[in-house]
């Protein structure tokens, strides 16, 4: 959509089709929401496959500066962390534990 609205909007997330875009104040989300129409079109355009747009205010905070984000990690289950132990890469190891513990820790859908 052009710079002045990249300067004033961040993408938070995508899910189910749903793109939530923080915005600086309810008058920019006011102003995109009557342009959805419009920004839909150009993202699909685009190759986004967007269904929806939601429009989050974050009145005081920098719409471009990205959201604190929490990750959560599970334990991993002893008979796992076992057969990680044989792994002799470190790195690898490592990166292995990683993603499980990540994986383990996501809600189930």
């Amino acid at each position: 959509m052009g710079d002045r609205l990249a300067q004033k909007t961040y993408p938070e997330r995508m899910q189910e089709g749903v793109l939530t875009v923080r915005v600086p104040s309810s008058t920019w989300a006011q102003e995109l929401s009557l342009l959805a129409d419009v920004v839909l079109e150009r993202l699909r355009e685009a190759g986004h496959r967007v269904q929806k747009l939601r429009f989050h205010v974050a009145a005081g905070k920098n719409p471009l500066e990205p959201p604190i984000t929490v990750v959560r990690r599970a334990v991993l289950p002893s008979p796992l962390a076992a057969t990680l132990a044989r792994v002799e890469d470190p790195e690898l190891r490592a990166a292995i534990a990683d993603a499980a513990s990540l994986s383990l820790a996501r809600k189930p859908p």
